[in-house]
């Protein structure tokens, strides 16, 4: 086994132990699965999408920010009144955003394979991050991206319409980037079957 096939199983390891301790994502073992059935790939701290409501001055902004909310299957009118019912730090902000997938690949055919299946599924902002002793790093993502300011304090007061109308659009936003999620695994596992040749 030489180094690239021990990164490999390290990585599969760590899936694995991952998914039986409940932090893996719950819905993306499958779509992991079929990258790491590829002979020269394999996947790393990757995210099926996501709903999150931070605490943060701005939202891109990791120092200081506290997220209050998380769930990978969407979010309800209830949840949101019961942040709101509590008292903040910053500004609250509702993020719904589309999947992240990091694929280590072995040699360059490979990383542009992979890049070629993603972007054709709408993976449009994919490509290569950075190539270190596991391999060459590409970032696989959508583009799919809701950022929506939700309170600017604790005052300030959020009509139910509001929050029915931030709920659906953020929930619909998350099934955007499962549709595409789902298309790119469907399109990975194609990609393992033997070639039909007349």
């Amino acid at each position: 086994m030489d180094d690239w096939e021990l990164w490999k199983k390290k990585a599969y390891d760590r899936m694995i132990r991952d998914k039986e301790i409940g932090y893996l994502d719950p819905d993306i073992y499958d779509v992991l699965m079929a990258f790491f059935k590829r002979e020269k790939s394999f996947t790393y701290s990757s995210c099926s999408g996501r709903i999150t409501i931070i605490d943060s001055y701005l939202p891109w902004i990791r120092k200081s920010s506290t997220i209050i909310f998380k769930n990978h299957f969407g979010i309800t009118e209830e949840d949101v009144k019961n942040i709101l019912e509590k008292s903040q730090v910053y500004r609250l902000w509702l993020v719904s955003q589309g999947p992240i997938l990091h694929v280590y690949t072995k040699d360059w055919d490979e990383a542009w394979d992979i890049i070629k299946i993603a972007r054709s599924t709408g993976f449009k902002h994919s490509g290569i991050l950075t190539v270190n002793k596991k391999g060459i790093l590409v970032e696989l993502k959508t583009g799919i991206k809701l950022v929506q300011i939700l309170r600017e304090s604790s005052e300030q007061k959020i009509g139910d319409d509001q929050i029915k109308s931030l709920v659906n659009v953020a929930n619909e936003v998350l099934k955007k980037g499962k549709d595409k999620l789902w298309e790119l695994q469907r399109l990975v596992e194609d990609s393992l079957k033997p070639k039909v040749t007349a």
